[in-house]
């Protein structure tokens, strides 16, 4: 329901924070799915409340912004070639290296509160997060997501 519009990113070449989440919104954008200002919010609302977390094997984001500036919800996913340093949740002051990204657009508060506690149930799973940066193609991680319950 939430990956159903299929923005993904395998290897996502990204030079830092702001270019990986640059390019997601811009894809989110592109399919009419969020507004002109989506990349502006998540942008913006990623200086203020960072969305870095340090769980291992490696860091993941949970980039969101406000649910005005999205149309149709959905999730973006990145897996990044390299890691980009986003600050860390809730101190804003150390920065995780993070190669995960799964960017909300979600319009209702209890979707976006019931996908972050599915999502950090996921990140607490070391293999599941393993499995996910393994994904290479759609196929691979539709077939994950299904498993995990987040078709």
């Amino acid at each position: 329901m939430f990956f159903d519009k299929k923005i993904t990113f395998f290897d996502l070449e990204a030079t830092d924070r702001k270019d990986a989440l640059s390019q997601m919104a811009k894809s989110l954008q592109a399919a009419d799915l969020v507004s002109a200002s989506f990349e502006e919010g998540i942008l913006k609302r990623e200086e203020t409340f960072p969305t870095g977390l340090a769980v291992e094997p490696f860091g993941v984001a949970i980039p969101h912004t406000d649910a005005d500036k999205v149309f149709t919800p959905q999730i973006a996913f990145a897996s990044l070639k390299s890691p980009v340093k986003f600050q860390m949740m809730g101190n804003g002051k150390d920065e995780v290296d993070v190669s995960l990204i799964f960017m909300l657009a979600l319009k209702k508060a209890e979707d976006q509160l019931t996908m972050l506690q599915r999502l950090m149930e996921i990140f607490q799973d070391q293999v599941l997060l393993m499995e996910f940066a393994a994904c290479k193609n759609q196929d691979q991680l539709e077939g994950l997501l299904s498993r995990v319950g987040l078709e």
